[in-house]
């Protein structure tokens, strides 16, 4: 943008009397460092160029290996419209999000990630269902360049999430793609348990929920930490900790068997006494094999609950900081209105 355009910017906001909403864009980061400059440009452009929106970005750097963190502080120390925090290890980004929440200062929150693949000019329809009453807004994928079982495993995914785990009438999309208000920041805080799905606990909190459709672009530059192993963990999670699906499944399959070894011991009996039974080891082994396989299922799934019992008993800690970066204090108020050094966060570009 250039600087005439900045001050008329600047001469329009200082110009108004009422103090501007504030949106805290909360981003997790690991290894990004090939993504972190056009994110940088691209918010600058769509975001931080508008008067009516006060918008600043919280980067969440994840325990990255790479140059992440540098390009974070740079950014930091060109413009006050970023701040940074850098975890102490890799906790998991589900857990950076979490950090980003806890320390954003905004009259709102927006996660959005890094790798654009969630247009950044979208944030501005989600602000718009903000304003206009809902108090959470999910971006909801209308169209996404990805490979065709991608596709499938997402929306399979995503129908067994609503249908299972999630609140009646929730409108939840399965993406990290979402604004909460305040209020629902405040009560996102109080969920401390380990085993976390960002999206799952947000729409657990309820309130009134909107929805903005958008077309999701390919990756730019990077590699996509999203994989498989990572959705089926994350499917994993929200069934073990927001449904009662694996437990009556259990409950369900341990009847079945009973019912049936109960009619195999009558045929067994019956057979033993109007015939001579063929001696033979096939049937008992296969029998035992499969009922002994049914019960290891079972204490699996029990074993699952009992150290997820222990993890929370222990009390620790999410996350630790390392380091922050950036001229705000967290969580201590937000600017009023645009500061005159920095009117639309392109400083530097």
């Amino acid at each position: 943008m250039a600087c005439g355009e900045c001050k008329s910017v600047w001469e329009m906001v200082a110009g108004a009397s009422v103090s501007l909403p504030h949106v805290t864009i909360v981003t997790a980061v690991f290894n990004e460092e090939a993504s972190l400059e056009s994110f940088r440009s691209e918010v600058a452009d769509h975001l931080f160029s508008r008067s009516d929106v006060y918008y600043e970005v919280l980067f969440v750097d994840d325990g990255s290996t790479d140059r992440s963190w540098e390009f974070i502080e740079r950014f930091c120390a060109e413009s006050p419209r970023f701040s940074g925090l850098r975890l102490s290890r890799n906790f998991g980004a589900h857990t950076a999000d979490t950090a980003g929440i806890d320390k954003a200062a905004g009259d709102a929150v927006v996660t959005l990630a890094c790798d654009l693949q969630d247009p950044p000019e979208t944030v501005l329809e989600l602000v718009e269902k903000w304003r206009a009453g809902a108090q959470i807004v999910w971006g909801c994928r209308r169209t996404r360049a990805d490979n065709l079982i991608r596709i499938w495993a997402v929306n399979a995914f995503s129908w067994l999430m609503r249908t299972q785990a999630m609140p009646k009438g929730s409108k939840v999309s399965t993406g990290g793609f979402f604004l909460i208000d305040r209020k629902v920041a405040d009560c996102f805080r109080q969920f401390r348990e380990h085993n976390r799905v960002t999206f799952a606990l947000v729409a657990w909190t309820g309130f009134k929920q909107d929805v903005v459709m958008y077309d999701r672009r390919a990756r730019q530059a990077g590699v996509s930490g999203w994989n498989l192993g990572r959705m089926l963990k994350a499917m994993y999670d929200t069934l073990l900790g927001f449904s009662t699906l694996l437990p009556r499944s259990i409950t369900v399959l341990g009847s079945a068997m009973f019912l049936v070894s109960i009619s195999l011991a009558l045929y067994l009996i019956a057979n033993d006494i109007v015939s001579r039974p063929v001696p033979g080891w096939t049937g008992i082994m296969v029998a035992l094999c499969f009922f002994f396989g049914v019960i290891c299922l079972m204490l699996g799934v029990m074993s699952e609950y009992l150290q997820r019992i222990y993890m929370e008993t222990t009390g620790r800690p999410l996350y630790f900081i390392a380091q922050e970066s950036g001229e705000h204090v967290f969580g201590h108020g937000h600017p009023s209105h645009v500061e005159p050094n920095d009117p639309v966060g392109h400083s530097a570009l």
